[in-house]
């Protein structure tokens, strides 16, 4: 099992803290960040559609190859790469507005390294090797709801400190950027990307 540092998902976050107070006006910030990405909301719910469809179809090659069509993953690594960058921007992260275009970087840097796309050929079976994936990821999003309370208490306080401070807390960073980490690989495996399981509970 790869070790979260070797993991083939990573999310590298911005280095400067500095963030403009406005955004930390109540929850004004957020609210006007959230309206903001809605032209990538769109681009995700046609990517989701995409990839839907493409559930049809991805484990033929699966079943008969062992190995994960190269569109299925470039689909995939879009959707985990853009939903992690616009979910950043939303919770204020520094840096500029993500860029709309496929395989941009942003101020949050995903890279996903899917090697030959060799996958078990168990996992092509119909219906079954997804279903059966998702059930084996369920420790990992009993990891993510416990996260998930822990982002919803920093976001409570979050707008506090950028709007005396005009600089993103450390801390808030550091619990924020776990999460991102965790949903990104969790993603990609359930996905059917051809990566190995997530390292339950390693969240660096």
């Amino acid at each position: 099992m790869a070790t979260a540092s070797t993991y083939p998902i990573t999310v590298a976050l911005p280095e400067e803290r500095e963030v403009n107070r406005w955004w930390g006006l109540l929850w004004f910030g957020m609210m006007v960040r959230a309206i903001l990405a809605i032209p990538h909301m769109i681009v995700l719910m046609v990517l989701g559609l995409l990839m839907g469809l493409g559930l049809y179809i991805v484990w033929i090659p699966i079943l008969i190859n062992g190995k994960v069509p190269a569109l299925w993953c470039k689909i995939v690594k879009e959707i985990i790469a853009r939903e992690t960058r616009v979910s950043a921007y939303v919770l204020l992260f520094p840096g500029a507005y993500p860029a709309l275009g496929w395989g941009e970087a942003g101020p949050v840097a995903v890279a996903i390294d899917e090697g030959d796309r060799s996958i078990n050929r168990w996992w092509g079976i119909p219906l079954l090797g997804l279903l059966a994936r998702l059930i084996v990821v369920i420790p990992q999003l009993i990891v993510l709801f416990v996260l998930e309370i822990v982002l919803y208490l920093v976001v409570l306080v979050l707008w506090i400190p950028i709007l005396i401070n005009g600089r993103y807390p450390e801390l808030a960073m550091k619990l924020v950027g776990m999460f991102l980490k965790y949903n990104a690989r969790v993603s990609g495996y359930a996905s059917l990307l051809p990566v190995p399981y997530p390292p339950i509970g390693e969240l660096g």
